[in-house]
């Protein structure tokens, strides 16, 4: 195996603990404003409509965790595939073809949940990039990295809000 290929490997594994990361935080960050803004107004007995604020932003987060599963859909390696470089497309397939299982099972995984994608296994280059060129018509990743600059503010004017309300 090359060593380029064990660095595209390495990127990989990279690309999916990122993900697991922003999954997590999806789950906690949204169902921890849900707990917060039910712990104040019913756990603490404090009322004031800004407080909804909060529980809003749960829902808005557990919403948006929609747009993880899309940015992470396509693993980078498969987007080297499409690549014009004659030369990193060949390492690209070579790295896919060497860690096979993980690799395609991940992008079977995220594409096709628990149905069967026995077929992905059989493909062979060609078919696999018109197939990667399917399900990366839009730039999801571009759109993550835009949601992602809303998102952020929205958070903290958000929690601004909450902090607000309880010192009113």
């Amino acid at each position: 195996m090359k060593t380029v290929s064990s660095q595209l490997y390495e990127e990989f594994l990279k690309e999916k603990k990122t993900n697991r990361r922003f999954e997590f935080a999806g789950l906690y960050i949204g169902y921890g404003a849900y707990v917060i803004s039910l712990g104040i107004v019913f756990g603490l007995k404090r009322e004031n409509p800004l407080f909804s604020a909060m529980f809003f932003l749960g829902l808005f987060t557990r919403v948006s965790s929609l747009m993880i599963g899309r940015v992470f859909l396509v693993p980078k390696i498969f987007l080297q595939l499409l690549s014009s470089d004659i030369s990193e497309k060949e390492e690209a397939w070579e790295t896919i073809q060497a860690h096979k299982e993980e690799m395609i099972g991940r992008l079977a995984g995220n594409i096709f949940g628990w149905n069967d994608s026995s077929h992905l296994y059989s493909m062979n280059r060609e078919e696999m990039i018109e197939f990667v060129r399917k399900y990366t018509v839009t730039d999801w990743r571009k759109i993550g990295k835009i949601f992602l600059m809303f998102y952020a503010p929205i958070f903290i004017f958000v929690s601004y809000l909450t902090i607000y309300a309880w010192f009113l």
